[in-house]
């Protein structure tokens, strides 16, 4: 069972996300604010971060700075209104793995799709062509 830390201040969102991925069987633990969310990141395991990025005490922004200090190799995913371009850009330079709009148009499947797809392993055939490509494996 995969075990997901969602960082979301709207209590609403949160409880309509977290009711969605433990309907795919998923564990899910709700941080109010960023604080919160890296409190329980530093106590916990986690296969995947979910986080909005305006939220009080601490932005996704920082949250996502401390959490890839600490594993950079878990799968963040950031989930919110807040769509400026710029923005987005630097956030997949800090290392965040998707971004998905909440807005109105939101599609909660899609997001629950993405999540599922993040964790799977890879099919063996992805696995090859990921090593094919790196150097690493080729013989000279």
């Amino acid at each position: 069972m995969y075990k997901i830390l969602l960082v979301e201040d709207d209590q609403e969102t949160a409880e309509l996300v977290k009711k969605a991925l433990e309907l795919e069987e998923m564990t899910v633990d709700i941080a109010i604010d960023g604080q919160d969310g890296f409190e329980h990141f530093q106590k916990n395991e986690y296969d995947l971060v979910l986080l909005d990025l305006e939220m009080p005490k601490m932005n996704g922004e920082e949250l996502v700075i401390k959490i890839r200090n600490i594993n950079p190799y878990i799968d963040i995913i950031v989930y919110t209104n807040y769509s400026r371009y710029a923005d987005i850009k630097k956030l997949v330079n800090l290392g965040i793995n998707g971004y998905i709009n909440k807005g109105p148009e939101a599609d909660l499947r899609e997001l629950i799709d993405i999540i599922k797809s993040k964790l799977e392993p890879l099919t063996e055939d992805e696995m090859k062509t990921l090593i094919n490509g790196t150097d690493i494996m080729k013989a000279d």
